[in-house]
């Protein structure tokens, strides 16, 4: 599918040496933490770096990845010998090594092949199988790379070499959606052929490439397709239904913004896109994040079933739950045509204010002066009546800067919890309608 955008701007006519000259240009204008002169005669940036820079959107620290005829985790080590930084080996077998350096990150990897050209033709895109030779100055693309660029498509070398390494089909959605690309029909077809043999590949590198993608702005033209993708491997894979629905421009619609509009929206497109708490549980995904699952798929559903709105209960307990992740729930519930926009703005703005009694609820005093105040020892009774108090003042019936009158309502508390033993069923609980928080 094609972007709504395009990042960055590729001429369809660009020559091979006018390419050349682009790269050294803004090659030129980093500033590694090594000098480029350093390096062996042979070594040359590929992928990201070389794409970025045509696509002009090259950043001042880009992740940088050489390649060398060989040698290449002696060359780490001879780098952070001499300049500092850190090194991790890869992989010792096929010679793969990484320069860790401040902001850089300095990828060095062996040509799996014989020549810089052959080496080229074994990785994964076009996009990424373009070359800039650091000491001639000169650019290599035999795969077509740059015209595939200037046309916003995505398209493999070979079949081979997806099957080389099954995390390449998530790549395939997760360089579509960053770059705004389309993947052409053939790629699209060996990306579903071999997206059953990602079962091969770590699960922290399936995660941490569905975390990228979903961080990509233009994520919710590829969700449904990646989740088919991974249905493949894992069929208890279920993508909510509304993920097409999760974009960019939703989230600027309900006033996010920042960070938090790019962490929130990333969310609740991996929450959809994975759908079973067992695919969370599979993927190794920190307990962290199998808790925001568990909240946001819990009050997904309370919200669709409270045709009657939420008790009071509910209400406060959803705010307890999501605390830092409420704009996550309300793009999925827009996703899902559960909420209207103009309630998901009203729900935010009291969000954003950390003052709002329901949207952070808190109990008006302290644990200590309760104690002091009341006589009350730590212990159950004392967690029930801070409980009281702040669902009291949730829902606007203490005055919170008044501790006298709060002290007065804890000691009726108290003695209504004494009598509660005998007392006659709670009332109903009240409910609000589903268009208040």
């Amino acid at each position: 599918m094609a972007s709504e955008t395009a990042t960055g701007n590729v001429h369809s006519g660009l020559t091979l040496e006018e390419a050349g000259a682009q790269l050294t240009t803004a090659v030129t204008r980093l500033s590694p933490p090594f000098p480029w002169a350093v390096l062996p005669g042979d070594a040359v940036l590929v992928g990201g770096v070389v794409r970025d820079a045509l696509l002009g959107r090259l950043r001042d620290n880009p992740d940088v990845d050489l390649t060398v005829p060989r040698g290449a985790i002696h060359l780490c080590r001879q780098l952070a010998g001499r300049w500092g930084g850190t090194v991790v080996v890869l992989d010792p077998v096929r010679d793969m090594g990484r320069l860790v350096h401040g902001p850089w990150t300095v990828d060095v990897a062996a040509w799996d092949s014989s020549t810089m050209e052959a080496d080229l033709w074994r990785r994964d895109f076009s996009l990424n199988a373009m070359a800039y030779h650091l000491k001639q100055r000169t650019f290599h693309d035999p795969c077509g790379g740059l015209q595939d660029l200037a046309r916003r498509r995505l398209r493999c070398v070979a079949a081979a070499n997806l099957a080389a390494d099954p995390l390449r089909v998530l790549r395939a959605y997760r360089l579509a959606a960053e770059l705004g690309c389309i993947i052409e029909g053939r790629t699209r077809q060996w990306l579903q052929q071999v997206a059953p043999k990602l079962g091969m590949v770590a699960s922290e590198r399936v995660l941490a490439e569905l975390e990228r993608l979903c961080r990509a702005a233009q994520a919710h033209h590829w969700l449904l397709e990646t989740g088919t993708a991974l249905g493949t491997w894992l069929p208890m894979v279920r993508p909510w239904p509304g993920l097409g629905r999760l974009s960019h421009q939703l989230a600027v619609a309900v006033g996010l913004e920042g960070e938090s509009l790019t962490c929130q929206l990333a969310l609740a497109r991996l929450v959809g896109v994975l759908g079973a708490q067992s695919v969370v549980e599979r993927l190794g995904c920190s307990r962290r994040r199998q808790r925001q699952w568990q909240r946001l798929h819990h009050w997904r559903q309370v919200w669709a079933e409270a045709t009657a709105g939420l008790t009071e209960d509910q209400q406060l307990q959803l705010h307890l739950d999501l605390t830092t992740d409420l704009p996550a729930l309300l793009l999925v519930l827009l996703a899902h045509n559960q909420l209207t926009l103009k309630q998901a703005r009203l729900w935010l703005c009291r969000w954003q204010d950390p003052a709002d009694p329901l949207c952070h609820p808190r109990c008006p005093l302290g644990g200590h002066r309760l104690q002091e105040a009341l006589s009350v020892s730590p212990g159950p009774q004392l967690g029930a009546l801070m409980a009281f108090l702040r669902r009291e003042s949730a829902f606007g019936r203490l005055a919170v800067d008044d501790e006298a009158s709060i002290l007065d309502s804890a000691r009726q508390r108290l003695q209504q919890t004494g009598l509660q033993q005998t007392a006659s069923p709670r009332q109903a609980p009240r409910r609000s309608k589903p268009d208040s928080p």
